[in-house]
């Protein structure tokens, strides 16, 4: 037997170490190194939205860019995700919405003309309006975008029943011009008409038939934006036992009290107790009673009994016109803040890995929820990393449902797809602002349309490259164009690598993925009898797993953005057009030959088949050099829209031109014209403004030598007059050469 040995092995040095995943914390203001508490499983809570009006694009950069993040843990990081979201289906802004809606329907319902009754009561909301929601003469900060909103609101009314009092002077009473008023007014009456009826709604199923119609309709937006359903989806009407306990719980470890039926948190036994800390998120904002108001929601000033302004209501006594649920305080509702502290730790338990939510709601929403979690857990952070993407401005201004300057998901859809969004989300970072404007749109639609035109030529060689014969001609194709090709693969995989680490930095990782394209496009510029296809093949199923990654082309297994058609056809429906447009061209071909028509109409035909017939199906050809067209399968409503653009582009040219013809024919008639007068002819009837002749003798060639004065024209003016007649002397030749030509033409 042999007393030979294995040689050491050595276990090999990691020249490049691979980053770490860094995720900006809103905890600490800064990127710090992502662990999860049990290895490889994350618990992930996302604020979900309050349901009471349709989705606007600062809800789709939330939840698109939530989306971006939760693919990019998942499917690259390969981190096992639990993702619980919440909806908000009890809220003031709801009761508030639902009670106007009805209140404004019943009301219009009984107008049957206009009147001066109606006038009137219109008048009375107006000087309500005025009253509580303006307040007049109260400290209203007149540069506050609500403020701003409102008296836009105001003035809109008065306007609206000015003229309706026109109309009824001018014996209009009828209910179209009744409804015009209503619709004009329509904000300040239902203020109005919530403050005289609102408190006689009842029903409880009227707000939660408004929660549960705009719950579907956002669940309509996410799936066309194709974002990822939820894990577990939750709603606060569903937890109200559960809520209960946890504020009693809350109480009960010392944290909260009651008021008036209504129980309230209390920060000043909370902050700096125990090793809590209150406000971990803006704790700058911790005295702002405007923001600490506003959370409270608006039907919760009249709420009494709090020790401390910044303490907030976890538990809200319902007044009459609200909904209510039993419990031991009496008949009430949850405050809003602790609605997702209650449903996320029943779910996740007593620490969260991630949570999630809008910037605008970092203070006081967020940082109740902490305070409230770890007021019950009895622990000292609750949340390990807080994730909030960045506000989304349109055009430069700040935009959000309240200030009714929001442009809805399904509007942005009737200009944009939703890859389109989607890539404008991705070239941003996810926690900085965004401004959403034209040219950030245009910016998003060229970069999709640079991948499409490279996986269309990509495509188009993989499938020619299989319908060929290879054998081996004794050479093979890995030379230095291949190798560094596969160089540059490598550094831009590493480079998406390290900007993904880099708090999922996607505006760096797309731009390395760009240029990737770029190197791989000059590679193919060579010319296809010097391309390695299976390494262009390996370039582009990587860019097309990086585009799944993060939510830009579809799952099924094939290069580039895919289609989203998922729809089942059969052979005969597919290949019937195709052949349909051969047969077609076939048959043309034939025709022109038989008539022995010139080659040109013959090459306008092939025109044809590919900027019209082909396009049409979907087909793109490619001219090259070596004289073959390059097949690409494309969209059809990009090629349509590309061909459109192009003859768009091509008519305008035309018209340039026509116009430009049309303006040197006019100057050359006009010369004409201008050219019938003989040049010693030109200045004997030459007169000034008021109609009186200016020369009164001229020399042999007809250039004035005295003014009408008898006195003789200066030297310098007759060598102005000479340079005219000159001038004159060509114009004069050229019409009567023109002449003679135009006389022998018609003789």
């Amino acid at each position: 037997m042999s007393t030979k040995t294995q040689p050491e092995w050595r276990v090999p040095v990691n020249s490049s170490p691979a980053p770490t995943l860094k995720l900006y914390n809103s905890l600490t203001r800064s990127k710090v190194e992502f662990t999860p508490e049990k290895g490889k499983q994350v618990t992930w809570y996302n604020c979900g939205p309050t349901v009471y009006d349709a989705s606007h694009i600062g809800h789709a950069r939330l939840y698109v860019t939530v989306d971006i993040l939760r693919r990019v843990l998942t499917d690259y990081f390969n981190y096992d995700v639990l993702f619980v979201m919440n909806i908000t289906d009890i809220d003031d802004k709801i009761i508030v919405r639902a009670r106007h809606n009805l209140l404004f329907e019943e009301f219009k319902s009984s107008i049957t003309s206009l009147t001066k009754d109606l006038l009137v009561q219109v008048t009375q909301a107006l000087q309500f309006y005025t009253r509580n929601v303006l307040k007049v003469g109260s400290n209203s900060d007149e540069n506050d975008p609500k403020y701003l909103m409102h008296t836009k609101i105001f003035h809109a009314a008065l306007e609206a029943n000015a003229e309706a009092d026109v109309a009824l002077d001018a014996g209009d009473d009828s209910r179209d011009a009744a409804l015009k008023l209503l619709t004009g007014a329509q904000d300040v009456l239902t203020a109005w008409l919530d403050d005289q009826k609102g408190a006689s709604i009842t029903d409880p199923r009227l707000f939660r038939d408004l929660a549960a119609h705009w719950e579907k309709e956002f669940m309509k937006d996410m799936e066309t934006l194709n974002v990822r359903p939820c894990d577990i989806l939750t709603r606060v009407s569903e937890y109200i036992p559960e809520i209960t306990t946890f504020i009693q719980k809350i109480m009960d470890n010392g944290y909260a009290y009651t008021a008036d039926g209504s129980v309230y948190f209390d920060t000043a036994s909370f902050d700096g107790k125990k090793g809590h800390h209150y406000a971990k998120l803006q704790p700058w904002s911790a005295g702002n009673l405007g923001l600490i108001e506003e959370g409270e929601g608006s039907l919760g000033n009249n709420l009494r009994g709090k020790k401390n302004p910044s303490d907030f209501a976890l538990w809200k006594k319902s007044k009459p016109g609200e909904p209510a649920w039993q419990s031991t305080w009496g008949p009430g509702r949850p405050g809003w803040h602790i609605e997702c502290s209650v449903m996320a730790s029943e779910i996740l338990g007593s620490t969260l890995d991630i949570h999630s939510g809008g910037i605008d709601l970092a203070f006081p929403h967020h940082d109740n929820e902490i305070a409230q979690a770890e007021a019950y857990h009895s622990n000292h952070q609750w949340v390990n990393y807080f994730l909030h993407p960045g506000h989304l401005h349109v055009e430069g201004q700040k935009m959000s449902k309240s200030l009714k300057n929001f442009i809805s998901i399904r509007d942005a859809l009737k200009k944009y797809t939703a890859r389109q969004i989607r890539m404008c989300f991705l070239l941003h970072q996810w926690d900085s602002k965004l401004d959403f404007k034209e040219s950030t749109m245009l910016e998003a639609r060229s970069t999709e349309i640079t991948i499409n035109n490279f996986f269309m030529k990509v495509k188009a060689l993989i499938n020619e490259n299989k319908g060929e014969a290879h054998a081996s001609d004794g050479k093979h194709r890995y030379r230095h164009g291949e190798k560094d090709l596969i160089k540059v693969l490598r550094e831009k995989q590493a480079a998406v690598h390290k900007a993904l680490c880099d708090s999922i930095n996607a505006p760096v990782a797309m731009n390395e993925i760009l240029e990737l394209i770029n190197k791989t496009n000059v590679y193919l510029s060579a010319g296809r009898s010097g391309i390695n296809v299976s390494i262009v093949e390996k370039v582009a199923a990587y860019i097309t797993k990086m585009l799944r990654i993060f939510g830009l082309a579809d799952t099924q297994e094939e290069l580039g953005f895919g289609s989203s058609d998922q729809s089942a056809t059969n052979k005969e429906d597919t290949l019937l057009p195709y052949l349909r447009a051969l047969s077609e061209f076939r048959d043309n071909i034939r025709d022109l030959s038989r008539q022995n028509k010139p080659h040109s109409e013959i090459l306008a035909l092939c025109d044809r088949l590919r900027d019209i017939e082909l396009v049409d199906l979907g087909v793109a050809l490619e001219d090259q050099d070596d004289g073959k067209a390059l097949v690409k399968l494309a969209d059809k409503e990009e090629l349509l829209k590309l061909r459109d653009e192009k003859l768009k582009a091509q008519a305008e040219k035309t018209a340039r031109k026509e116009a430009l013809a049309k303006a040197k024919e006019e100057e050359r008639l006009a010369a004409l014209e201008k050219g019938k007068v003989a040049p010693i002819d030109m200045f004997k009837e030459a007169k000034d403004d008021n109609g009186v002749l200016l020369y009164s003798a001229f020399d042999e060639q007809g250039i004035p030598t005295h003014n009408a004065d008898e006195t003789e024209v200066s030297t310098s003016k007759i060598k102005k007059l000479k340079k005219e007649w000159e001038k004159q002397q060509k114009l004069h030749a050229n019409y009567l050469e023109w002449k003679k030509k135009d006389e022998g033409t018609t003789s």
